[in-house]
């Protein structure tokens, strides 16, 4: 089957030398995914005290919600995975979390890549329904303990699923759900967009959607 790898950035990110453009370019040149399809997805530069905003997140989601149900539209035979850093992840998870519930097909994605992630914490509503919908099959959480980002309010977490229960605690936790294929990527001192910096992460990335 083919594949969509759908890459979306995270806030105050500039379109020229941004990584999703980096990281299409990287996988087009790995022969497992030459019949594929690579969607580098940038939604603009925006302020992080714009983001906060209900109202703007809500505008946000609904346009990466129809910007990934065409994709989908255009596409029917192809499964659906995304990379996602900081707002980003939050843009893709509440666009196929709420996906399904205005009398339109539900966005079922195949993997999940949530990089510094700032999506609310396991304990909450969003995770549980959503992956127990089966409209994420399996969700890959990549996080740090030094990340200043997603240590600050008002997310006052590092990341989800198991990293860390609030800012303070930099135990790690199992996942909340066995049943369910939720993996965790913990690292201890990357910062907030360092996996970008060379081409390991993508490699584990595309060895993820690969496998």
């Amino acid at each position: 089957m083919k594949r969509i790898i759908f890459a979306i950035h995270g806030i105050r990110s500039p379109k020229q030398g941004n990584w999703i453009y980096d990281f299409t370019n990287f996988t087009e040149q790995d022969p497992r995914f030459k019949d594929d399809i690579f969607v580098p997805y940038y939604y603009g530069f925006v302020l992080a005290t714009v983001s906060v905003f209900p109202v703007f997140k809500y505008e946000k989601v609904k346009e990466v919600k129809t910007v990934l149900r065409k994709i989908i539209n255009d596409n029917p035979n192809c499964e659906l995975n995304i990379v996602a850093h900081s707002y980003g992840t939050e843009l893709s998870f509440w666009a196929i979390k709420t996906s399904g519930e205005d009398g339109k097909p539900p966005i079922i994605a195949n993997k999940v890549i949530l990089v510094s992630s700032v999506v609310s914490r396991f304990n909450e509503i969003p995770y549980n329904s959503t992956l127990r919908a089966g409209k994420i099959k399996q969700l890959h959480c990549y996080c740090s303990y030094k990340d200043k980002v997603c240590n600050f309010a008002p997310f006052g977490h590092s990341g989800c699923f198991g990293f860390s229960r609030d800012r303070y605690d930099t135990r790690c936790y199992p996942k909340p759900f066995d049943d369910l294929e939720i993996y965790n990527h913990q690292v201890e001192s990357l910062g907030h967009s360092a996996y970008f910096e060379d081409v390991k992460y993508f490699k584990e990335w595309l060895g993820i959607i690969a496998s």
